[in-house]
């Protein structure tokens, strides 16, 4: 049953909205085709799926769902806040179909809701994906074994964006394990200093991911036109307030904000309006980590130096006091690469979405239907991913800029900046 409404996922969905968008459909077809040869062929017993199924139907009703929302919303079938109408013409044995979705969400054991997310699109569809560095093994499973990636489009963009977004989540979740420890933990200083300058190459392999996403072959590199109108529109609210798959719920990025610090006013209230994007387990990481004190902090404690002895300091003063503190260099080489991988996600943000945006406006264009692109899915606007970007840059240690890297990457036995392809394995 499963593998059959895989593959109509894989093959018969992309098509089919494709259709619709080139006119060639209405966007009924969708509705019936899931109506007439789909939803019936779904399990009636919901109470008898393995957890593993569950997590696979979640992907797919998930993304039918979207679909559908997409095309009566852009076609002005509905409204944005009308969606309801949508899913009223989808009976699952006599279950509405959120209900129903419900249902096989909760057979999960994840703690999913009723709507196509962020975990579901981005971490369960795609394959699984592996981080090998300095001995160490990490894994961020997908729940499909067939090695494919489901998509709306059937376009080797969205493909190469899925992978892209979990590679580069697993990298981190990678640096991520490697350095939480510290925050709680009494390591040895060799250890500590270990943890931090392996985090800080991983972060380099994650800034190395961004780039390369964006040198891909053409008939593979995603445009902000794609991103924007295509993609995105299917990244879309089912209720006023939800949270799309395109929301800003990279748990990985912001349990890193808590571990290192991130000089943001009020940033855990942010945080928290965040919760309802991220399934139970990452709440409960995010809630332990915000009563923590930021690495950094930590590290200062350690050696007795203070922010006022760092400040004004000269680069030769400021090399000195690492050479007697190697654990400060360390720290700042991770804090460093932290603030390259928020610059990047930043200007992913301006190029995919944003400036295409202000391009638009100046030539009067009108705003894209379902999914607006004046502000993040979440309500997160530029201003605000700029103040983020440069609250990572104000950390304790921002003195040690005027030191080269390169002398302080020598003194704590830095590793070697690490390309993605040495550290990143997808599939089986």
């Amino acid at each position: 049953m499963i593998p059959a409404l895989n593959a109509w996922t894989l093959d018969a969905l992309p098509r089919l909205n494709n259709a619709v968008l080139a006119g060639d459909s209405p966007c009924e077809s969708l509705t019936d085709a899931l109506s007439d040869g789909v939803l019936p062929r779904l399990p009636a017993d919901v109470g008898a799926l393995p957890a593993a199924d569950a997590r696979r139907l979640t992907v797919l009703l998930g993304m039918w769902g979207s679909a559908c929302v997409r095309h009566f919303v852009q076609s002005g079938r509905v409204t944005q806040t009308g969606t309801g109408a949508v899913f009223a013409r989808l009976d699952v044995h006599g279950r509405g179909f959120r209900d129903y979705l419900g249902e096989v969400a909760a057979r999960t054991g994840a703690g999913h809701p009723d709507r196509d997310t962020y975990v579901s699109y981005f971490h369960w569809n795609p394959p699984t994906v592996r981080v090998d560095y300095v001995g160490q093994h990490w894994c961020a499973p997908g729940v499909f074994e067939d090695g494919l990636l489901r998509t709306h489009t059937g376009d080797d963009r969205e493909r190469e964006l899925l992978l892209f977004v979990k590679s580069a989540e697993a990298v981190e979740l990678a640096a991520n394990d490697l350095i939480e420890p510290l925050l709680t933990e009494d390591l040895p200083p060799a250890d500590r200093i270990e943890r931090m300058t392996a985090a800080a190459v991983l972060l380099g392999a994650v800034h190395r991911i961004f780039a390369a996403f964006t040198r891909l072959p053409a008939e593979r590199r995603m445009t902000p036109e794609f991103f924007t109108d295509t993609w995105r529109q299917y990244t879309n609210h089912w209720e006023p307030g939800d949270y799309p798959p395109s929301g800003a719920a990279d748990a990985e990025f912001i349990a890193r904000d808590l571990i290192l610090g991130v000089d943001v006013p009020d940033y855990l209230s942010y945080v928290r309006r965040l919760f309802p994007a991220l399934l139970p387990d990452g709440r409960a990481r995010l809630t332990r980590l915000m009563g923590a004190t930021p690495l950094p902090a930590l590290v200062l404690a350690r050696t007795g130096v203070t922010p006022d002895d760092l400040h004004g300091a000269a680069p030769d003063k400021l090399l000195a006091i690492a050479e007697q503190h190697p654990e400060l260099a360390a720290c700042y080489l991770l804090l460093a690469e932290n603030v390259r991988v928020a610059t990047a996600h930043l200007n992913f943000a301006r190029r995919f979405v944003f400036d295409l945006r202000r391009t638009r406006d100046a030539d009067g264009t009108p705003d894209t239907v379902v999914m607006s692109s004046r502000i993040g899915s979440t309500g997160i606007r530029e201003s605000f991913m700029d103040e983020l970007k440069n609250g990572r840059r104000r950390h304790p240690l921002t003195a040690f800029e005027r030191v080269p890297r390169a002398r302080l990457a020598t003194l704590v036995g830095a590793g070697r900046p690490a390309g993605p392809d040495p550290v990143v394995s997808v599939g089986a």
